[in-house]
Parts: C-alpha cells; structure tokens; sequence
C-alpha cells in the first residue's frame, strides 16, 4: 500500500507550489492581467499585486510575532501587534483571535497553530484580480471601517481548482463585473486602502473555506 502524505508535507507542498507559481505569475502577470475580462478595466492589477506584497510581508511578520509570544495577550496587546496590518476591531482582528489564538478563562489570549502553514501559502499564491466596491457592513459592530472588497486570485495546484470549480460552494465560480460585490463568486478580503498602505479588515468565507478545505485534506 503506498503511503499516505502527512499534513506536513501536503502543507509544504502547498507553500512550494505557492512559491512556483507566484513565480510564475509574476513573469507572466501583464499578459494575464491585461488579457482578462473588460469588467476589470479599471482595476490597476499590476499596481494592486504591489500594494497586496508589502502589506502580505507586514502580515507575514506579525503572525510570526503571533506565534512566536511565550506569554499570554490582551486584546489591546493584540490590536498592537497587528497595527500595520489589521484594522483593529474589524472582522479580520476577531478572526485572528479565533483561528491563530487560544482565549484562556481570564480573557487573555495564547497563540495556536492552526491551519496557518495552508492560509499563508494561500495568500502568497495570492493575486489582486478587481475589486468589488465598499463592503455593505449590515453589523452595526463592524460599521466604523471602510473596507473594499478585493477578489483574490489563488492558484497553488490542482487541489485548489478541485475545490474551486467542482465543491458546489460557488454558483459558479467567476470574477464578478468591477465594482459589483457578489458572494459565491469568488474568494475575497476585506481591506482598508490609507495613505497608500493596506490593511486587512476580513476573510471572507469563500477564502477560508479553500484553507480549511486544503488543511482538512492535509490530515
């Protein structure tokens, strides 16, 4: 019987095909961005791809700080620590709380593993494909931010394709008009565009359900 890939090596399968083909994508980004649908005319793809790697390195390094905390947090601890890369307060700070940090019965935080080798290798295969307009927030909790929907373009092997044309989650899958925010469309963030600089305001569920269906193969 031929052995069966563990979680850590499907995890850094992922990140080395993520690694490839952003590679890739790179060398062959104007022709696919610029080869694309007229509905994105309007979206700077090559300019937003930028944008979207300085703020992926702030990321990176800051859950990195995450993980590597020996003592335990508190919210404004938290909040600090993401400054350059979350919006505090938004659906992307409580999602980070829950899906890389375990919360101890005296209200501080302690970091966890989680899927993260999948999510991360996720957003570095990652590409800006158009925007969505304003996120219409219907929580009033979440209201303050003004966030923009980027549709995100993820390619890090045949698994990912597997899920994205043929789970059933997407109805179906395709890259919305410019502009038009739709869900079941496409994996999606949340950002807040200030001063130049981004910071990541939510995950949608179209894009988590890829990582926890990638992690959830990986076991």
């Amino acid at each position: 019987m031929a052995a069966v890939p563990g979680r850590g090596f499907l995890a850094q399968r992922i990140l080395a095909q993520g690694t490839l083909r952003r590679a890739l994508a790179v060398c062959l980004c104007l022709a696919w961005l610029f080869a694309g649908s007229v509905s994105a005319q309007d979206f700077d793809r090559a300019a937003e791809l930028k944008r979207y790697r300085t703020w992926l390195a702030a990321f990176t390094q800051d859950m990195d700080r995450l993980a590597a905390a020996r003592g335990p947090l508190n919210d404004a601890q938290l909040d600090a620590m993401f400054e350059k890369s979350v919006v505090p307060g938004s659906r992307a700070a409580g999602f980070i709380r829950q899906a890389f940090a375990r919360r101890n019965g005296d209200g501080e935080y302690r970091p966890q593993y989680g899927p993260r080798p999948v999510f991360m290798g996720v957003l570095s295969g990652g590409i800006p494909a158009g925007q969505g307009g304003s996120y219409p927030e219907a929580d009033a909790a979440f209201k303050g931010a003004d966030l923009t929907v980027w549709y995100l373009h993820v390619d890090v092997g045949d698994m990912t394709n597997t899920y994205l044309l043929s789970s059933g989650q997407f109805t179906p899958y395709r890259l919305p008009p410019a502009g038009t925010f739709e869900r079941n469309a496409y994996p999606f963030l949340l950002m807040e565009s200030r001063d130049g600089a981004l910071r990541l305001g939510g995950v949608s569920a179209e894009l988590w359900g890829l990582v926890a269906w990638l992690h959830n193969a990986a076991n």
